[in-house]
């Protein structure tokens, strides 16, 4: 036999061999089922812009102060704020100094914005100013806002180097109601509140007006004659898209100036 032609045949048979061997190879990776692509799951993350350290009062805190006393003394419990008035209903704005964490509206300094509303108020100190016990009856507020720190570049006061304080008022009501109440304390104390909400007077439209009128002496000698006539107007409009929201208020005060404790 020729050992040349076996060598052939031995070749060719190995290849028909391996021929063989890799055609089922081939075809289950033909009918293999195509990779399906990977999915990446959507995560969404909503969040808003918000000062360092933010507090609010609660209806508890509101109800636990007197008609007469003033609108400042509603934060007085919170953390890292010092309200110090010159006598329990807050009648000497002279005496009046408020502190959030070493930042102070005084006599001197006007370091904390205050908005009523959200709409700023201007100067919050004694000279050529006024704080919100100026503009809303404790009978009138519906909460404040406390944002603690440096305020944003958003905040409605040009004061916010030391936070800022939001008074917002109540609104008023779908259907007509009058309220009408009166309160009598030491040192002379009495204050006489009305409040009229008129119910819808356009479409979902709504106001109130209130009037209010209080005298007390200072806790010292009881010779001081402090007086204050109040007066303020609501009024919200709904609309489809917005809400108009409108707010006045008159204060008349007469005030003798004593140190604050």
């Amino acid at each position: 036999m020729n050992p040349t032609k076996l060598k052939q045949r031995s070749l060719l048979a190995l290849s028909v061999l391996a021929a063989m061997a890799g055609t089922p190879v081939m075809a289950e990776a033909m009918n293999a089922p195509a990779a399906q692509p990977d999915e990446i799951e959507e995560v969404t993350v909503v969040g808003r812009s918000v000062s360092y350290a933010n507090n609010a009062t609660e209806e508890s805190m509101i109800k636990q102060q007197s008609s007469m006393t003033s609108v400042l003394a509603t934060i007085d419990n919170l953390p890292g704020v010092l309200i110090n008035e010159g006598d329990t209903f807050g009648s000497d704005d002279w005496s009046t100094s408020i502190s959030i964490r070493g930042f102070s509206v005084d006599l001197d300094q006007q370091q904390i914005g205050m908005t009523v509303d959200g709409i700023a108020n201007g100067n919050s100190n004694y000279g050529g100013g006024a704080k919100a016990n100026r503009y809303i009856d404790t009978e009138n507020l519906r909460a404040v806002e406390v944002s603690q720190g440096t305020a944003d570049i958003a905040s409605r006061s040009h004061e916010a180097l030391g936070g800022t304080i939001n008074f917002t008022t109540i609104n008023p009501g779908s259907e007509e109601l009058l309220t009408v109440s009166s309160t009598f304390g030491e040192f002379d104390a009495q204050k006489l509140f009305m409040r009229y909400e008129t119910g819808e007077i356009a479409a979902d439209t709504y106001a109130w007006i209130s009037m209010s009128t209080q005298e007390n002496s200072d806790w010292m000698t009881h010779t001081a004659e402090n007086t204050r006539d109040h007066m303020a107007a609501k009024f919200v409009s709904y609309m489809s898209n917005m809400d108009i929201t409108g707010y006045i208020s008159y204060d008349d005060t007469h005030e003798d100036n004593y140190q604050r404790i």
